[in-house]
């Protein structure tokens, strides 16, 4: 199974001004692979393939997680590797709440070494709001992102931790919850 662990954000109003931007972007006409609203979500931790086995002690170890739910303002549009050659276009954490969410993802990641797949980088708070196919329209979508580099989206509580499994598809990736974890 293809799995991660993720915090998905619980407001309806965050999400509609996530979509609004995706809408900006799409109107670049830049070449893009929208992310579809069902499946905006930080992801704290990429699992990849793993075993049946793996799943059960990931689900294990996750229940044993005493971690406290967290307020988080969502803040800024950017790009990884940068905004100037945007791969990955995302939408971020306010920087006075980076503090909330990053022990979260830090507890987790520590908590599920040896499962899965390892982390070559930092933990990153961020949702991934589309992904970049070619260099086409370039010069407009990185114009789109510095005008909405400081866009304001709204607070959300994040209140559980999801062990999720992906199944890809033509269509895109359908994520199903294998395990849910309720933050104190």
């Amino acid at each position: 199974m293809r799995a991660f662990v993720a915090l998905e954000v619980p407001r309806e109003n965050v999400i509609r001004e996530m979509v609004s931007v995706q809408e900006e972007l799409t109107k670049t006409q830049a070449d893009l692979k929208i992310v579809g609203r069902e499946n905006l979500h930080f992801t704290v931790k990429f699992l990849g393939e793993i075993s049946e086995w793996q799943a059960r002690e990931a689900d294990k170890r996750l229940k044993s997680l005493e971690l406290n739910r967290a307020v988080v303002t969502l803040e800024g549009v950017g790009a990884f590797p940068s905004l100037g050659h945007p791969n990955v276009i995302w939408a971020g954490v306010a920087q006075a709440d980076r503090g909330k969410i990053v022990p979260i993802a830090e507890s987790v990641i520590a908590e599920l070494r040896g499962i899965g797949e390892e982390d070559s980088r930092p933990f990153q708070p961020h949702i991934t709001l589309a992904r970049v196919r070619s260099a086409a329209r370039r010069e407009a979508l990185v114009s789109l992102l510095q005008l909405n580099a400081t866009r304001k989206f709204g607070e959300a509580e994040l209140t559980h931790l999801k062990l999720k499994s992906s199944e890809l598809t033509p269509r895109g990736p359908v994520y199903a919850d294998v395990g849910v974890y309720p933050l104190r």
